[in-house]
Order: structure tokens, then sequence, then C-alpha cells
């Protein structure tokens, strides 16, 4: 079993790995097509990337659309950026600019645009945001209260509330570190923080949350009372006599109640298979094929069934969850949203040379 976890996603990728071949890249012949079975919409704009690995390492890459597939492995700088450029929209093209030699930049999107955040050094903490088709910037400089205990510390994910840009950050190591929230002022430049309690452990990472250069992401309500999480704890390991703090994932489902600043579980330690936030919900697949939905703005909870039978691979784009059941041509993928099938399509090998890689063949979609 794989657990996986996604919030958003750049479109369909298909992740295919090879256990034993080794393949010339540029004079791979290898082709696929993807043949839409209902509802031709769902994948319009979507491809399909398909990755041959051997062993940890990628080999080789592919992209896969209706109109057939296309070598991607190591284009050059040049392709790889009209490559970009073709998937970024103009205003997220200046964004990007804006974070040039910033570090720790992080990134997420409401229903009124996209916020990021980055540091410049120990100097500065730069805050952008969008706004129609300009992007408007807010500095925050080392002298301003608390400044330079946040660059210092490590983040771990940002949202928007009351118009305010908030960021999760733990300040200290080990055991010791604290798990705080910075709320930024953009009209005064000025930075508020508190401590938020997590018993024995962290926050580790906040849905919706991402890195830099991650298109498409999954619009997030700004008013939601409740901030879905991940939470990290402390282990401690001996071994030849020596002890040492490890930091580990704890199981479950967490969100950060924003009017009570508390942590609270929403589910235990049963075993998900994916999660995604979209807008007002959090939305989790679990191991029985139902979905979890928990309204966060009210923290209410319900249960649906999606899938019948065994689960295989799974994974959410927006609020569309992709399964993935392999065959013996491909892989058939079903896709459902608000707990119903509304599109079905098949992947398929076309030619002798990728026919030959399929016993060895693993498929996901992010």
């Amino acid at each position: 079993m794989k657990r996986m976890w996604n919030v958003a996603a750049l479109g369909a990728v298909v992740i295919i790995g090879l256990g034993t071949f080794a393949i010339d890249s540029k004079a791979s012949t290898a082709e696929w097509v993807l043949d839409v079975k209902t509802d031709e919409s769902v994948w319009e704009n979507q491809k399909i990337r398909a990755f041959y690995e051997t062993g940890d390492e990628v080999q080789e890459q592919f992209e896969i659309s209706r109109s057939g597939s296309e070598v991607t492995t190591h284009l050059n700088y040049v392709e790889e950026a009209l490559k970009q450029r073709e998937r970024i929209d103009p205003t997220m093209r200046k964004f990007y600019r804006q974070m040039t030699n910033l570090s720790f930049t992080q990134l997420v999107r409401t229903n009124d645009g996209y916020v990021g955040i980055g540091q410049k050094g120990n100097e500065e903490i730069v805050l952008f945001r969008t706004e129609g088709d300009d992007v408007t910037t807010t500095t925050f400089p080392s002298d301003v209260s608390s400044a330079v205990e946040i660059m210092e510390g490590n983040w771990h994910g940002i949202f928007v509330q009351d118009s305010r840009v908030h960021l999760i950050y733990r300040d200290g190591y080990d055991r010791q570190a604290a798990t705080k929230l910075a709320v930024f002022d953009e009209g005064s430049t000025e930075i508020a923080t508190e401590e938020i309690t997590v018993e024995d452990g962290y926050i580790s990472s906040v849905f919706g949350t991402s890195w830099f250069y991650d298109e498409n992401r999954t619009p997030l309500s700004a008013d939601n009372r409740f901030l879905p999480v991940r939470l990290g704890t402390y282990e401690t390991i001996t071994e030849d006599g020596q002890t040492y703090t490890n930091e580990t994932e704890r199981f479950g489902l967490y969100a950060y109640d924003i009017e009570e600043k508390r942590v609270v579980e929403l589910k235990g330690e049963g075993d998900m298979w994916d999660a995604t936030v979209y807008e007002d919900q959090l939305i989790a697949l679990q191991e029985d094929g139902t979905e979890l939905v928990v309204d966060l703005k009210t923290g209410k909870q319900s249960t649906r069934q999606v899938i019948d039978g065994s689960v295989g691979t799974t994974s959410y784009v927006g609020n569309q969850l992709y399964h993935i059941r392999p065959t013996k041509d491909g892989a058939v993928i079903d896709v459902y949203e608000g707990g119903k099938a509304i599109s079905s399509a098949v992947v398929k090998a076309t030619n002798d040379e990728a026919k030959a890689l399929l016993s060895n063949t693993q498929y996901y979609v992010e």
C-alpha cells in the first residue's frame, strides 16, 4: 500500500516505474494514447506525464494527451522554458519573477487570487499578491518586531484570514521548538506572533500551501474556521549508546481551529489514501473506498461511498478523484467528483516498444 497526499496538481500525471529496463531516451519510440470513454471535457486541458524509472532514477519521460504522446526527457533549457511559459498565465509569470532570489518561498491561492511569501537572506520578508493583472509587494525588514525570529525559524505553511497573511512556523529545535503563528499587517508593516499548543509534536505542514512554481493551485476559502494541517511528532532513538530525536509524521487528520486557536483531531489513525482541500471542504479517501468530507466552516463531517471493491492507486486533482486500475494493455482511469463517477479514460500502449514495458509498470495521477 502506498499512502499519497495530494492537495492540488498541475494536471493529471501518470508516473510509470520501470524496474529493470534501461532506455536511451533520445532513441525511444515507445508510444501511448489516451482514449476518453465518457465526458471528454474532463480531459480537455489535461496532459498525462509518464516517468520511466530504474531504481530511483528517472530514465525517460513522456507527456500523453488526447492527441498522442511526446518524449520530454532531457529537454534543453530553452525547450523547458517554453513549456513552462505555456503552462503559466502572464500574471503568474510576473508573480514568479518577483520571487527570484528569495528563499523559503510559499504560495497559497484564495478565491481572490494568489498570495506568496518569501525571505531575502535575514534581511527582509516579502509578501506578494495578485490583484487582477498586477502583482503587489509588501516588505517587512529585519528591524520589524519578530521578523528575525521568523526568518530564522522553520516555515510550515501559510493561509489568509481576514485579508491578512498568516504563517505557521517553528521557533527553536527538536522538542524545545515552539509552534507559532505570525500575522502580517501589510498596512502598518507590523507582525504579531503567538504560540500554538501542540501536544508532543508540531504542525508540519498546511494543506493548500506549496512551494513556488507549482501552478494551478486549488482555491481555498479565506473565511474557513478550520485549517487542515498535518502534524509531526518526536521520537527518541538510542543506537550504539547515542541518543537522538527523530521527527516523524503523525497519522490521522487534524485542523487548526482559528477561532479557538488550538489543534483539533478530525479523524484518528485510520489509514488514508489521499486527501485534498477545495474551497471550504476537506475531502479524504479512506481505505474502504469511502470519502470523509469535512465542512471547514462548521467542522461538520459526513461520509459517502465512492469506489466499490478494492482501492488501487488514487490521487486528487482539485476536488476530482482519479482512480487507476492496471490492465494488460495499460490502465483504466476513473474520475469521481462529489462522490459520483463523471468520466472514464484508458491509457494504452500502441507499439511494441511501449508494450514491452507493461509487465513492470505502475501508474499514478497527481
